[in-house]
């Protein structure tokens, strides 16, 4: 598979790529954070998502065993990020990031059930894994 988007199919192993940026803000954490307890819990979540995540989208099969513990931990993870972000470190600009992963969130769900990992789908869904990845320095900084 290549890159194009036209006629042929993105890859879907570049998703493994896009939930990888999470390591980014997991070594600013370690290296950088002064730590409470529930930042443990937030990053205890970034560790579980990457390593569902990888395995998930190394052989993407709809409705899965590990498709849906990872959807399972990947919303637990969105939501607990999202709540401690407006309680403990709110921004006005969140607000955007929060619209922009609502979005990619309801295209991926939309393509994914038009096609499963169709160029829209799998795009979409790259989208919401960097919208993530942003909103997780939101909650770490």
């Amino acid at each position: 598979m290549t890159k194009s988007f036209e006629g042929q199919k993105f890859n879907h192993k570049y998703l493994k790529y896009t939930n990888l940026l999470l390591i980014i803000p997991l070594f600013y954490f370690l290296f950088n954070k002064q730590k409470i307890i529930i930042d443990f819990l937030l990053l205890l979540l970034i560790v579980l998502n990457i390593i569902f995540s990888q395995l998930f989208w190394n052989n993407p099969i709809k409705n899965s065993k590990i498709h849906k513990i990872d959807a399972i931990i990947a919303k637990i993870a969105i939501l607990l990020f999202i709540i401690y972000t407006i309680i403990y470190k709110f921004k006005y600009s969140y607000l955007f990031l929060l619209v922009g992963m609502c979005i990619s969130f309801y295209f991926s769900n939309k393509f994914s059930n038009i096609e499963w990992c169709s160029n829209k789908h799998l795009l979409s869904h790259a989208l919401l894994h960097i919208f993530g990845f942003i909103g997780v320095f939101y909650a770490f900084l």
